[in-house]
This record gives structure tokens, sequence and C-alpha cells, in this order.
């Protein structure tokens, strides 16, 4: 009997393990990052390609570079400058340049210089430069 009551910890143990976010520190950010694609699902299936460049400075900014690659589009390069910080773990960011409302990003996968961030409402798949 005791041998199920542990099996089954174990198992809703590893299950939340395995949920877990990776905990960020601003060390692990500081730099460049490329964000090879974004997407609603975790896995990726609905995803866009982005030629985005965010880099995270030491003074608590980080700024953005989108290059376009539509011929059509109507602007062919957008910069923004960000403040961020790292709070028990997880990136808080500007939602928007000028607005002073807060976004929460959690790194669900950290592996070497690969990341993925779960912001409230998009995926990004990063990747160090």
């Amino acid at each position: 009997m005791q041998f199920i009551k542990f099996s089954a910890l174990a198992i809703l143990f590893f299950s939340f393990s395995v949920n877990a976010d990776v905990q960020l520190t601003q060390a692990d950010l500081i730099g460049s990052w490329q964000i090879d694609k974004e997407s609603v699902d975790r896995e990726g299936t609905k995803s866009r390609s982005l030629n985005t460049i965010w880099t995270f400075r030491e003074d608590g900014t980080m700024e953005g570079k989108s290059q376009e690659s539509d011929a059509h589009a109507r602007i062919d390069q957008l910069r923004a400058v960000l403040n961020y910080s790292v709070e028990d773990g997880k990136l808080v960011k500007q939602a928007a340049p000028g607005r002073s409302r807060m976004e929460t990003c959690a790194a669900i996968e950290k592996e070497n210089d690969k990341m993925i961030l779960k912001c409230p409402s998009n995926y990004f798949f990063m990747t160090k430069k």
C-alpha cells in the first residue's frame, strides 16, 4: 500500500517538474538573441518566422530590431527600446514602447544558446548570438 502511495506521489512530482519554468537571471539574458520564430503554441506548429533580434543590456533596457522581408511593407525596419527586469526567475518587460504596462514572460526551456520564452500571448523560440 505504501508503494502505491509513493508511486502516485512520484508521478505527481515528476509531472510538475516537467512543466516547471526555467529560472532566469539577468546574466542569462544579457546579449543578443535571434528570434527564430513566434507561435501561439508551445510546439511551434502554427509559427511564423521572424527576422528579429532582442538585445538585453545590463542597464535594464532591451532593444528590439525587426527587419521586414516583404518588399511591399510600409517600413523595412522597426526598432524599439523597452525596459525590463528579472523578477522571481522571470522576464518582466514593457508590453509596448512608451507604455507603463508590463508583461511577464517565463523561460519554459533553456539549453545552452537556445531558449523558448512564453509570454502572455506568444511563445518565442530564440537563439543567442
